[in-house]
């Protein structure tokens, strides 16, 4: 990890120092970018990280580090982004901070039970109606979502990234020859394995479709850990 120092401006050690900036040192690696905020004014914007010469006032902080995009345009899947959202207290000579990305982001897998190798002859699109995250509370932003799954690496079904949701709006629309033939309620489907999207760091989910059954099986697996849970729908 690289220190990135932010100051704000010296005080004499005879002066009454209460009044006197902050010295905010916060580690940070030179692929984060680093944004903050104090109350409405932008002290930093998309810093890289390293050694940064600048002002901190004491009170109150929040401070943005990312790797990745926080939106994506129709059409594209999320960005593989890596995040964290801090309030930090300034409110003393000297103040520290170390950056711990969160996983902002899950990949989901789906199945067709049907299939030999997990991959359906209908056309996929994804669509949704959150397309990102917002640039400093890094909650759900609203906006336009879809993207066509990729054939999973696993040489099995298919794979795609979608952002922290908010609602169950997520949905997979199966088609032919441009007409739709049968739509999957994904929202609806992970929201009934349990999975949070509140959590700091996403987990990841792996649908198994038997679409003639209309029987789903869903399981959840934590970001840095084993499968959590499994449910048949």
């Amino acid at each position: 990890m690289l220190s990135m120092t932010i100051l704000l401006a010296s005080c004499s050690v005879k002066e009454d120092r209460s009044d006197c900036p902050c010295w905010l040192t916060v580690d940070a690696e030179n692929t984060i970018s680093v944004s903050a905020w104090f109350g409405s004014h932008q002290l930093l914007d998309n810093h890289s990280g390293g050694f940064v010469d600048h002002t901190v006032p004491r009170g109150m902080v929040e401070l943005t580090a990312h790797k990745g995009a926080f939106t994506v345009e129709v059409g594209h899947q999320m960005d593989s982004l890596f995040a964290q959202r801090s309030v930090l207290n300034t409110n003393a000579e000297t103040a520290g901070h170390t950056v711990h990305l969160n996983k902002n982001f899950a990949t989901v897998e789906l199945d067709f039970k049907q299939e030999d190798d997990g991959r359906t002859s209908y056309d996929l699109l994804v669509t949704g109606t959150v397309n990102g995250a917002d640039t400093r509370t890094l909650e759900p932003a609203e906006g336009p979502f879809s993207c066509v799954p990729e054939l999973n690496s696993k040489g099995r079904g298919y794979a795609f990234r979608v952002p922290r949701q908010k609602d169950e709006s997520l949905k997979v629309i199966l088609s032919s020859e441009g007409n739709p033939v049968e739509t999957i309620d994904l929202g609806h489907l992970i929201a009934k394995s349990g999975f949070d999207w509140t959590k700091e760091s996403l987990g990841d989910v792996h649908i198994l479709a038997d679409i003639p059954a209309n029987t789903f099986t869903i399981t959840v697996k934590e970001w840095e850990g084993p499968v959590t849970f499994e449910i048949t729908i």
